[in-house]
């Protein structure tokens, strides 16, 4: 175990150095001095007597700053945490850290990292094309990147993919990045946190210590709050399940004994998966789940400056939520295919050479929408009509995050789209994320695993 842990500090070590080596120690040492200064003044902020999950500093996604300073953190403030966000980050930081040098001395490299580095779009796009380099190094083969619009097409435009590899052959590389979430999922989990803030108020005032476990059976931005609070009031009283046209409720209570004992014996960081076990029984990243907090006593161990360290030492009380939407509109609206992304992608690779598409996603919509995903995917790849093209194959890798209370766990599924047979065997693995002894499964999908396991329980 010892040796593991060697083994990922020097990866994550490996990342840090490669950010800051392309942008300079000078100019990270002001980055990171300004965005420790915006979580602490955030923090300042925070009012003990209220819920602390929704005052907490959250750190925004596609902000390469934060990606640097987490690969900090991790190692050499053990105190300072946000737990759903590293988990999320350590697998990528640890596989572009393993071929760091490699990456550094990749020709053209530099015009990606000065793009990312300089964040001010999408960073991760740029984070995927250095860890699609970092997955052909892996499997063999040389590696360069293309500067942007450098190959002059045979109509006299000028465009190009990604990367440049070399194994025996030459191909075109091209990735793409699918938006972590559509805008009909943004908006619909803003709709549930304004019914959260409503009802999560109401049931510390009236009801603490339950759980509500809510299905909607009409999309989130019609239902009001007051609704959700009649029917959870109905539910409590009734000590039964309550079903509506717009949603339906069932309601639990917590074992607070179970949770004051673990709380006398040590302080828990709250919005972490270890106050998500104590609450629900478990940890499931593919259900959508919300607590509210109310804390008696908390503590900031570590250093007088440290940030992302609070952690609630005697908690006064606590309710949550899980909730999810089954109506077809939200179904079929976050079940996006990526088509569209093919095509673009197809439109990127110059007729001179074979190329391979590689498109990235994170399942976190659910079970039931990743199957109604990949449906989609058999249907409108399997036909799709790359003869005008010299693309020899789509592969989509989509994957999810595991925190759990000690540790964190990932899983990555490939769905690959190919016009001749057998192209995965170019790779030892097809896999981004893994390394040598990363155990696999053929013929399923991580989803399709994580169904069978909940239906076990």
């Amino acid at each position: 175990m010892q040796k593991q842990e060697e083994i990922e500090q020097s990866l994550f070590k490996a990342f840090h150095a490669l950010m800051v080596y392309w942008l300079g120690e000078e100019v990270w040492a002001k980055r990171r001095e300004a965005y420790l200064e915006k979580i602490r003044a955030h923090e300042a902020s925070i009012d003990w007597s209220k819920p602390i999950e929704p005052q907490l500093f959250e750190p925004k996604e596609n902000d390469i700053d934060w990606y640097i300073l987490a690969s900090e953190l991790a190692w050499d403030y053990p105190h300072s945490d946000a737990n759903y966000s590293t988990r999320r980050l350590y697998p990528y930081i640890m596989a572009i850290g393993r071929y760091a040098e490699q990456l550094r001395a990749a020709p053209n490299v530099q015009g990606v990292a000065s793009k990312m580095l300089a964040n001010k779009s999408s960073p991760e796009n740029q984070l995927f094309e250095l860890l699609t380099a970092a997955f052909y190094l892996k499997n063999g083969f040389e590696v360069q990147f293309i500067p942007e619009n450098s190959i002059a097409w045979p109509d006299g435009s000028k465009k190009s993919p990604d990367l440049l590899v070399k194994k025996q052959f030459e191909m075109f590389v091209e990735c793409k990045r699918a938006a972590k979430q559509t805008q009909y999922s943004q908006s619909e989990e803003s709709a549930w946190r304004k019914i959260w803030q409503r009802l999560s108020t109401h049931m510390l005032t009236t009801t603490p210590w339950r759980v509500a476990n809510i299905t909607f059976h009409s999309e989130l931005e019609t239902v009001e709050a007051d609704e959700v609070i009649q029917a959870y009031d109905s539910a409590v009283r009734n000590n039964q399940r309550v079903d509506l046209q717009a949603l339906s409720i069932s309601v639990r209570t917590m074992d607070s004994q179970s949770i004051h004992r673990h709380y006398d014996d040590y302080s828990v960081r709250p919005n972490c998966p270890q106050q998500e076990l104590l609450v629900f029984g478990d940890v499931d990243y593919n259900e959508k789940r919300s607590i509210a907090t109310v804390a008696r006593r908390a503590i900031k161990p570590g250093e007088e400056d440290d940030v992302l360290n609070f952690f609630i030492d005697r908690i006064a009380c606590c309710v949550a939520a899980q909730w999810r939407c089954g109506h077809t509109n939200s179904m079929e609206k976050r079940s996006r295919h990526f088509k569209g992304l093919v095509n673009d992608a197809m439109s990127q690779i110059p007729p001179i050479k074979p190329g391979v598409i590689h498109i990235w996603y994170e399942t976190r919509e659910g079970i039931d929408v990743e199957f109604l995903r990949r449906e989609k995917h058999l249907e409108n790849l399997s036909g799709f009509d790359a003869s005008r093209t010299t693309v020899l194959g789509v592969f989509i890798h989509g994957v999810n995050y595991y925190p759990t209370e000690t540790d964190y766990q990932w899983a990555e599924t490939v769905q690959d789209f190919a016009r001749v047979p057998d192209l995965d065997k170019m790779f030892r693995s097809k896999l981004m994320l893994s390394a040598e002894d990363t155990p696999s499964a053929n013929g399923t999908t991580h989803w399709a695993q994580d169904l069978a396991s909940k239906q076990q329980k």
